[in-house]
């Protein structure tokens, strides 16, 4: 078992791990271009390391100098057939972007995933590129790893949304850039932009219009030089240290800030939480300082569309809410039983456990502000980083009367998470 001692609050500057959305879409688009591009700042993971390691498998150099990924890469139309079966981890972002990258190809390819990922559905992004003439074929009626992609004849279409996700987006997209014509893709509700950022940062022939975004195909791309900026998902772990911790004051230096992303700032906002935004000089994503001291987070109810740009940050939200002034309830959070655990039952549980009266319900649960602390109580990760980093938060709130059963899936996304902390902490 794993413990902590308990932290009396959070006081200083931090920044975070750069960004893993973006590293990803930096990786795969840097690998389609014919050229020599520089990603600077990469987020090292495990999840950024699976898609780094899936395009050297298709033939890709990428030269990881830690602090920078060198691709040099003939492009996609020179991908080579990989010689064995891609893993992609744990990551779900490197396999349904993928499939959009290799569906197109004139070679076979199969993609797997550790236990976790083989459990998490592909049907989603299965069906729509089938729908553009993609030969895909998946354990489960098409629904799970692994996964084969079959050489076929694919064409442009327009693609309406069945689920909000930018993976589901992105995977049309980048399918659609290597065929001949425009493919659309119709959104219901706007999710993360970062994919229609990097492919006008490389030069693709990209519209957006209201929710409809149409990449023209075979158009050429240039390699770039890149820096990812913080992301802002690891941010969001600050923002509760200083609504759970009294007397907390922190400044997120250099986050990216990208509207599709920041939901939960306009969320706090509208709960009455005061945030301070230092917006600076936009490259391909905006970015900028976050400050926040203590403040009491009021109750309400979370619903409709601000859950599709904050799917990430709910872990984040729901541990603040234990030490809020009235309830949280969250709804049409139905998405966030398909991460990398069943983050609803996750949460609930490890709630539970702890003390606190919580609700649950099919698309999200119901949190009431935390009354008594159960000692001796253990909380269990799941083998999820954002689920680990609010039990985190949680053990260093009460000190060894909480117990850990693991923590090493933070090598997911942030592993100084601990280190981070402990250089904020005053005991």
């Amino acid at each position: 078992m794993i413990t902590f001692e308990k932290a009396a609050k959070f006081i200083g500057e931090i920044e975070v791990p750069t960004d893993k959305s973006i590293t990803h879409r930096a990786l795969i688009l840097g690998s389609m271009t014919d050229g020599v591009t520089l990603i600077n700042k990469p987020l090292l993971s495990t999840d950024t390391l699976a898609t780094l390691n899936a395009f050297e498998y298709i033939g890709v150099d990428i030269m990881n100098e830690v602090t920078r990924f060198t691709v040099r890469s003939d492009g996609y139309r020179k991908f080579k057939e990989p010689i064995n079966v891609i893993n992609c981890m744990n990551s779900g972002t490197t396999t349904r972007l993928l499939s959009g990258v290799l569906s197109p190809s004139k070679y076979t390819s199969i993609l797997t995933g550790d236990m976790s990922l083989i459990k998490r559905p592909m049907n989603r992004v299965i069906k729509p590129l089938s729908k553009m003439g993609a030969d895909i074929r998946a354990r489960d009626n098409d629904n799970f790893l692994p996964m084969t992609i079959h050489p076929s004849k694919m064409f442009s279409a327009t693609i309406e949304s069945e689920v909000n996700s930018a993976q589901v987006k992105s995977a049309v997209l980048l399918a659609g850039l290597q065929l001949e014509g425009e493919s659309t893709y119709i959104e219901k509700v706007e999710t993360r932009d970062h994919t229609e950022n990097m492919l006008k940062r490389f030069g693709a022939d990209l519209a957006v219009n209201g929710n409809n975004i149409t990449v023209k195909g075979m158009s050429s791309l240039s390699a770039q030089s890149l820096t990812i900026p913080g992301d802002f998902s690891s941010a969001a772990y600050y923002i509760a240290l200083a609504l759970i911790f009294e007397g907390s004051e922190i400044t997120v230096k250099n986050v990216g800030l990208n509207k599709t992303r920041t939901g939960l700032i306009t969320l706090l906002e509208s709960l009455g939480i005061v945030i301070d935004i230092d917006l600076k000089e936009d490259n391909f994503e905006p970015y900028g300082d976050i400050r926040i001291k203590h403040q009491k987070l009021k109750g309400g109810v979370i619903t409709g569309d601000i859950i599709a740009n904050m799917i990430d940050e709910i872990p984040v939200l729901a541990v603040s809410a234990l030490f809020g002034e009235a309830p949280v309830e969250i709804r049409n959070a139905k998405e966030l039983r398909v991460k990398e655990s069943d983050r609803i039952s996750a949460i609930v549980s490890n709630f539970k456990a702890l003390g606190a009266e919580i609700e649950e319900f099919d698309d999200g649960m119901k949190i009431y502000p935390l009354e008594k602390v159960n000692k001796g109580v253990k909380l269990k990760s799941y083998r999820d980083h954002r689920i680990a980093m609010i039990n985190i938060i949680l053990a260093k709130k009460f000190g060894v009367d909480i117990l850990l059963d693991d923590i090493g899936c933070l090598d997911v996304s942030y592993p100084e998470f601990i280190v981070d902390i402990m250089n904020l902490e005053e005991v």
